[in-house]
């Protein structure tokens, strides 16, 4: 595999509640052009909410964008969220294959 590229990847990751609003998500981000690939999956959470440990399922939804796109990006999740406080995390892609790389560029153009 030939890794590396000028442009960098990245991933932003949120959580949605059902999949009906990380689909929703996903596809107008693909459709903009915001990410090339949104991957989402069922998870289960465990965290601390107003003072209480909370439980249940929730979707997490894997943004696959370029260096340039993740700010634009991330403003589309944080305004079309239906959490009042939702979960937008960038995680560093360091190396990546330079066809995927050239796909991922291709996609968010």
């Amino acid at each position: 595999m030939v890794c590396g590229s000028v442009a960098k990847a990245a991933m932003v990751i949120s959580t949605y509640p059902d999949k009906k609003s990380a689909s929703k998500a996903a596809r107008g981000a693909v459709k903009s052009g915001l990410a090339a690939c949104v991957n989402i999956s069922r998870i289960s959470s465990v965290y601390s909410w107003k003072g209480k440990i909370e439980e249940g399922s929730e979707y997490l939804a894997i943004f696959k964008t370029t260096q340039g796109r993740k700010a634009r990006l991330k403003q589309e999740i944080g305004s079309s969220h239906p959490y009042d406080l939702p979960e937008i995390a960038e995680i560093g892609m360091g190396e990546v294959d330079r066809q995927y790389m050239r796909w991922i560029e291709e996609s968010t153009a």
